[in-house]
């Protein structure tokens, strides 16, 4: 039964590897084309523009020097000398 068990488990690892590895080729494939495609268009004198929401805003500008609080006023003790 464990052995049976084993091979399920196996078997069924091995057909979601195939079925990934065949995804990624796939995907691979369509990157492929599509940088061959912007490749050639660059050589026939063209510029590409990126899409405004693929490009990221520069962050805001943070302060060089952390802003300091004012230093809290401890009342002073009187020390007692004898």
């Amino acid at each position: 039964m464990i052995a049976l068990a084993i091979t399920i488990l196996i078997s069924l690892t091995g057909i979601i590897s195939a079925l990934v590895i065949a995804d990624n080729l796939l995907k691979a494939r369509a990157a492929y084309v599509r940088l061959i495609r912007e490749g050639e268009v660059m050589r026939a004198g063209f510029a590409l523009q990126a899409a405004a929401m693929d490009m990221p805003l520069r962050p805001a500008a943070r302060p060089v020097t952390p802003r300091r609080r004012p230093a809290m006023m401890r009342p002073l003790q009187a020390c007692a000398a004898a």
